[in-house]
Order: structure tokens, then C-alpha cells, then sequence
């Protein structure tokens, strides 16, 4: 089955959430626990990037963590996540 990574980005707020869905990443309003309260906050006036598809879960985590680790989105005060996107769980 396939699954998406994706980048998402609050259009009001500016701030951006790094997933992974096996629905669709246009419909999906993401996980993460920040993410969602902001979008509770703020609306769901989202865009949303696709950054690959993949059927292969190592390929998944390879590619989560390449973008977790080069946006540094745990620290980051852009980004709404609180742990590395790895496809499924937290690394």
C-alpha cells in the first residue's frame, strides 16, 4: 500500500507540519499533536506538498528522516512537529 509524505503548510500562520498518510495527503489534515490544536486555532487554510510516495516502509523512513534532519523540524520554531517523521511512530 502506498504511503505519502508530505509537507503542509498553514497559509495564514506560516507554520508548516511534516507527515505521512496512507489516505489521501490532499484530505488528510495530519497527526501531530501541535499541528492539530494550531489547525483547531487557526482553520484549515492548508497547502500541501507532496514529497514522494512509497510502498517501501525503509524507503519511507529514509526519506522522513532525510527531511526531518535537513529542516530540523523538531527544534525548529517553523515546523509543528515534535519528533522526527519516520512513517509511523516516533525515532
Amino acid at each position: 500500500r502506498k504511503t505519502y509524505l508530505y509537507l503542509k503548510t498553514h497559509n495564514i500562520t506560516g507554520l508548516k507540519y511534516l507527515g505521512s498518510t496512507q489516505n489521501d495527503p490532499m484530505t488528510y489534515k495530519g497527526n501531530g499533536m501541535k499541528w492539530r490544536k494550531h489547525i483547531h486555532e487557526n482553520g484549515n487554510d492548508v497547502t500541501t506538498e507532496i514529497l514522494g510516495q512509497y510502498s517501501d516502509r525503509d524507503k519511507l523512513r529514509e526519506a522522513g528522516i532525510y527531511f526531518s534532519e535537513l529542516w530540523n523540524i523538531v527544534k525548529s520554531d517553523e515546523y509543528a512537529n515534535m519528533v522526527k517523521e519516520v512513517g509511523g511512530g516516533p525515532y
